[in-house]
């Protein structure tokens, strides 16, 4: 515990001396007196005896608490507090999903993203987002360490995409919404499923590339590799923007992956690693190799202050009661 306003405290310390200063001064003034005569047989009576004594005791607790009440109130002044030091990690790491959202990856989609579910809970300060992509992308989560709304976005995407089946048979606006959301922004009149597009979008979703040059990243790839429409920029060339950033790059593809070898080739060049779902438990193994890759870890120390004026206030309300019973009784 500390005071943040310690003089409060020698104020009330000073006022302290003064009160029994003050007290032993009238004590002493009084201790003579005029002497009568003939008390002796007053003196020996049992009620004499005892009301001499609960005039003691009373006046003992009179100063006692009057002091206790100065003293606690000097406390309060001082304003205490309980100040603490909390070292916390946090995991210097960016994480973006870049999940193609077109119609032949709802299957891939909806058990990569139950996955995810469970990566995110067990993530420790790292950064996390997720950019979707079809005719375009479009960044559906900024990079954060909020966990509960990237989960509850994953939520909402699972949603989205297990109800396309139902689709022509809504009627009603929030089911309508659920079902478009995922496409709200991600359709094209330049065709669908513009992977290298897709992937560069998610680069340079990262929010400081050139600011913290630093930071591990890493971007999670989800694609058929086919392409229908004329892309700004090819797998093999967004694959070497990620590169030069030194961002790696992990694929998952479905067993129906277009030109296979060359999107390997695309994606190990960034120093990531391909992954199809023809293996078995793929999904957690690229989990588990991007939770394997390098993070850097930084410890900073985080102090919190709180009052605590409780010991003040029930000392205070105490001695104020015990002054007002025992002063009331000495009729002061």
């Amino acid at each position: 515990m500390e005071l943040t306003h310690p003089i409060a405290v020698y104020i009330g310390l000073g006022i302290t001396l003064v009160i029994l200063a003050l007290t032993i001064w009238n004590a002493r003034k009084y201790k003579g007196g005029r002497k009568s005569a003939n008390t002796e047989f007053i003196r020996s009576l049992p009620q004499y005896k005892f009301m001499m004594a609960e005039y003691y005791v009373l006046r003992v607790l009179v100063v006692a608490s009057l002091v206790a009440a100065v003293l606690c109130a000097s406390f309060l002044a001082a304003k205490p507090v309980n100040v603490k030091t909390t070292t916390i990690e946090k995991h210097n790491r960016d994480i973006m999903i870049c999940l193609d959202v077109s119609g032949s990856l709802d299957e891939v989609s909806v058990d990569l993203c139950d996955e995810l579910k469970d990566f995110v809970s067990g993530l420790k300060g790292e950064r996390f987002g997720i950019t979707i992509f079809n005719g375009q992308g479009v960044l559906l989560v900024p990079l954060t360490d909020d966990y509960d709304y990237v989960l509850d976005s994953l939520d909402m995407l699972i949603e989205s995409i297990e109800c396309a089946e139902d689709a022509y048979w809504y009627s009603d606006l929030d089911s309508v919404y659920v079902y478009g959301y995922r496409f709200a922004g991600t359709n094209s009149e330049y065709g669908s499923s513009i992977i290298g597009d897709g992937l560069a979008t998610a680069l340079y979703n990262f929010p400081d590339l050139d600011e913290a040059p630093e930071r591990s990243r890493l971007i999670m790839f989800v694609t058929d590799n086919e392409l229908w429409g004329t892309p700004i920029v090819t797998v093999d060339e967004a694959c070497d923007l990620c590169a030069n950033r030194n961002v790696k790059v992990f694929a998952l593809a479905p067993e129906f992956v277009v030109d296979e070898a060359g999107f390997r080739n695309s994606i190990e060049k960034t120093g990531g690693e391909y992954y199809n779902t023809r293996e078995r438990k793929a999904m957690d193994n690229i989990l588990d190799k991007i939770e394997e890759t390098d993070v850097n870890v930084t410890y900073s120390k985080v102090t919190t202050t709180e009052d605590i004026p409780e010991p003040g206030i029930i000392g205070l309300i105490i001695s104020s009661a015990v002054y007002s019973i025992c002063a009331r009784r000495l009729r002061l």
